[in-house]
């Protein structure tokens, strides 16, 4: 069954390469660069799964003055309170990050993230995770 994945990334060069993989298992990969974009998909298309590195642009659309390095937690946070129309609160999240900030990974991780990989993080790991994600988003559909 064919998904629709979007990352949040505002350094594309570092996750367009999970996307010929993804795509040759049938799934749809898009990315947004900043906070704004990622509202604006979230809101006009149905995701299943949302890879969310913690440091990007925030944009005006999560919270006015939000800290860059804090733009992921701020979306999430976000997402998670169903502040976000047409976006489920409960939509499967992975973090892929550079940031290394126990504090934040915690408030994160209590936000209820699928999984919370490091970067860097190797091609394989990644896309086992997100098959994983997408397996378990599968399975749990199938019984309401």
């Amino acid at each position: 069954m064919a998904c629709n994945i979007l990352f949040v990334e505002d350094e594309g060069r570092g996750v367009t390469p999970y996307f010929s993989a993804l795509r040759k298992l049938g799934h749809t990969c898009e990315l947004a660069r900043d906070g704004d974009e990622a509202i604006d998909k979230l809101m006009n298309k149905n995701f299943d799964l949302i890879c969310l590195d913690v440091m990007f642009p925030s944009g005006d659309s999560i919270r006015k003055g939000a800290e860059s390095r804090q733009a992921g937690l701020e979306l999430l946070a976000k997402i998670r309170s169903n502040r976000v129309d047409n976006c489920s609160s409960k939509i499967q999240v992975i973090v892929l990050t550079a940031v290394m900030d126990e504090e934040i990974e915690e408030q994160m991780r209590a936000l209820g993230v699928t999984e919370y990989l490091k970067k860097p993080v190797s091609y394989k790991i990644a896309i086992q995770t997100i098959n994983n994600a997408l397996t378990k988003q599968r399975v749990l559909s199938a019984y309401p």
